[in-house]
């Protein structure tokens, strides 16, 4: 927005100088972004500044509400011009209702339409002082009546428009919306083919102008206008704001309308320009006014608190002061209620206004932005407390990892032919695949009823790019219709282990994983989050085979398997060479977590070790072995583990070699060997009763 500092001084007189005002004026929020001085057609020069107007303040758009921010933020007196009485001791014409008729066809988005008649103009150049101001801020004089109508259009901010009236059709204006390719030739040239969307002023044939935005060439005023129809409208900011980026148009009428102008002005802006026709272009101003204005403007008040005021200003301002800058803004302020709140009318030329927040911005600007005080930031740190579950995930998430299992994350849909293949892997049998109405592809077009089709897609690509281990692993949620239909959801956690051994020099190179390398992956888990699960074979299984499985039972619950894929299996996932997976029911795990261990101070005594090998049938498990030991020696043991199986040419046809590594330690002593060998003498002795197991020499 262009000011010229003389124009400005009309409506607010001021001495200081233009670095004054612009100081004043950019610390209220109105940022000026440069002075110029401009050369006049005569030699002259006037003294412009241009302003920074932000989308909220539109009222800035104008003389009118920049001399009211500049007498209320330098504290002088604003004066505007006095207009309607002026202009009915005036009008002395015949009725205006004789000369025109207005039809406004869409009232939600022409909220007000104003038009006058003036009779027997003299269409000519404008004078030197109003040619002048409108070169000064960038505009092109015309001629008398479209120079007004630019010149009140900057005075009020509010558009207005001067038709040709004997080139109006029937003598008729209808506010209307475009037929569908309506042709309009807008004053600049520009040819259209408007929509339905665009609202147009007609006459009672043909668009005359592009609501809001600018008219047309069928009825603009020239030399020869004698009669004119001068427009005064509120139309809806949405629509002007979409047809003047839809059609390309781009005018200060739009620019304006886009910014919601003040309904109230609508008459004010009208009455003076049309007093200005008068004195500039002669002519008769027909009686009264057609104006349609369907719903009144309802008057907005709002409740300010002083106390808010305070809390966001972070100082008292007394209340009297409030009243102050309120009302020197054009607030209309009532008077305090009980020492607390005041109850302020917006004006109509501030519709953004709507909430006590606006108001006490308002204040803060006139106040002064210094006036706030500063405050360093506080902070504190709270507790952060993670649920069951996360401490679950995270916990998961950091054991399979140690153990060198990467994580997958894949699409929850599959194929139906994946879907049907693992439905059981998971859900009970009698359940059903959950299909999806819109699938992106015939490859996505079921619900996952597992998570191992998207881990063996996993590993097939990686072997396909020369990745020879395979570990990975994956939770998320399965979805599947149990035998009643009701859908149900499942988090779910799985693991895959295939390919050759990595190069470790504890492993001889070219060995492949095996049963033992994904059975110590998932006992790794269970031993962080459930340490009471327990492996055994499998009563049935669908993709594991028979030989080289285990089902995870948790308080008689089988909550998983584990195992190798059957060979056909891993042959349909065009993978060669054993697979071994693991799937759980992790949302079981994590509802009920391991609870946390307790405090143990570190033992005072070192530990005595002894390693027992023995010769057991090949059907005798481990386990049973491992849990007799403990059974047998008491308090005295702390750990036994077992670290070497064998099974060869040297040991007898149905039997192994197990060898196991047990720790005793006392927390009141150092044990010596009289103390442990009793002990490990029972061991070997009720192991051999119980198993028939004997010593490997």
């Amino acid at each position: 927005m262009q000011i010229e500092l003389e124009w400005l001084k009309e409506y607010v007189e001021f001495s200081f100088s233009p670095a004054e005002a612009d100081r004043f004026l950019t610390l209220g929020g109105f940022e000026v972004e440069a002075f110029e001085r401009v050369e006049l057609p005569n030699g002259e020069t006037a003294e412009v500044m241009e302003l920074n107007v932000t989308p909220n303040r539109g009222y800035g758009l104008s003389y009118l509400g920049v001399a009211r921010e500049l007498s209320a933020l330098a504290d002088l007196p604003f004066r505007a011009p006095s207009v309607m009485e002026e202009l009915e001791k005036t009008w002395n014409g015949p009725a205006v209702e004789g000369k025109i008729q207005v039809e406004n066809k869409e009232p939600g988005l022409c909220s007000r339409y104003s038009a006058m008649v003036i009779e027997n103009v003299t269409v000519k150049e404008s004078p030197k002082w109003l040619a002048d101001r409108l070169i000064s801020i960038g505009l092109r004089p015309i001629n008398n009546i479209v120079d007004i109508t630019n010149y009140v259009l900057m005075e009020y901010g509010q558009p207005l428009h001067a038709f040709d009236g004997d080139l109006l059709t029937g003598s008729k204006i209808v506010i209307r919306r475009a037929e569908s390719k309506e042709p309009f030739t807008a004053l600049d040239g520009t040819e259209l083919k408007l929509e339905e969307d665009a609202l147009v002023i007609a006459d009672a044939e043909k668009p005359s102008a592009l609501a809001g935005i600018m008219g047309g060439s069928v009825s603009q005023v020239t030399e020869k206008t004698k009669n004119i129809v001068l427009e005064s409208a509120c139309f809806h900011p949405p629509a002007v704001r979409k047809a003047s980026k839809k059609y390309g148009l781009r005018s200060d009428s739009s620019i304006r309308f886009e910014r919601e102008v003040d309904i109230e002005g609508v008459i004010q802006a009208q009455a003076r320009a049309a007093l200005m026709i008068r004195e500039l272009a002669g002519g008769t101003i027909c009686k009264g006014r057609i104006d349609i204005y369907p719903e009144s403007r309802q008057v907005s008040n709002i409740e300010l608190r002083v106390e808010r005021v305070k809390r966001i200003l972070g100082s008292y301002v007394e209340p009297g002061e409030i009243q102050k800058y309120l009302q020197k803004l054009g607030f209309k302020v009532n008077e305090l209620k009980a020492n607390e709140t005041f109850n302020v009318e917006v004006p109509s030329f501030r519709p953004i206004i709507r909430r006590e927040i606006d108001l006490i911005e308002e204040i803060a600007r006139l106040r002064g932005y210094q006036q706030i005080g500063s405050e360093s930031p506080r902070g504190a740190v709270n507790s952060v407390s993670r649920t069951n579950r996360q401490t679950a995930i995270e916990t998961m998430r950091s054991s399979l990892c140690h153990s060198g299992y990467s994580e997958a994350v894949n699409y929850s849909f599959i194929s139906e032919k994946n879907a049907e293949l693992f439905l059981n892997a998971v859900a009970p049998s009698g359940s059903t695949c959950i299909a999806l109405s819109n699938p992106l592809s015939e490859e996505m077009g079921i619900m996952r009823t597992s998570l191992l089709p998207g881990l063996l897609q996993n590993a097939r690509l990686n072997i396909s790019r020369g990745q020879k281990p395979v570990k990975l692993f994956e939770t998320g949620t399965v979805f599947y219709r149990d035998s009643s239909g009701k859908r149900v959801e499942r988090t779910c956690l799985s693991a895959l282990a295939c390919g050759l051994y990595e190069n470790d020099v504890w492993k001889q190179q070219g060995e492949s994983y095996d049963f033992y390398d994904i059975k110590g992956a998932l006992e790794s888990v269970l031993e962080r989050l459930a340490p009471g699960c327990e492996l055994r074979p499998p009563q049935e299984g669908v993709c594991w085979s028979s030989a080289k499985s285990a089902e995870c039972v948790r308080d008689g619950k089988i909550i998983g398997h584990v195992g190798e894929l059957k060979q056909e299996w891993a042959a349909r996932a065009e993978i060669n060479g054993p697979v071994y997976l693991f799937e759980m029911d992790f949302g079981d795990l994590a509802s009920n977590p391991k609870q946390r261990s307790s405090f143990q101070a570190i033992p005072k005594f070192p530990e005595t070790y002894r390693d027992i090998s023995l010769l057991v049938n090949q059907a005798v498990k481990s386990r049973d072995l491992i849990e007799q030991i403990r059974s047998v020696s008491g308090p005295l043991l702390n750990r036994v583990e077992l670290y070497d199986h064998f099974e060869g040419k040297k040991i007898e046809k149905g039997k192994k070699s197990l060898t196991f590594s047990l720790a005793f330690q006392s927390s009141e002593k150092t044990l010596s060997d009289e103390d442990v060998n009793p002990l490990f003498e029972k061991i070997v002795e009720n192991l051999s009763q119980k198993f028939d197991a004997g010593l490997r020499e």
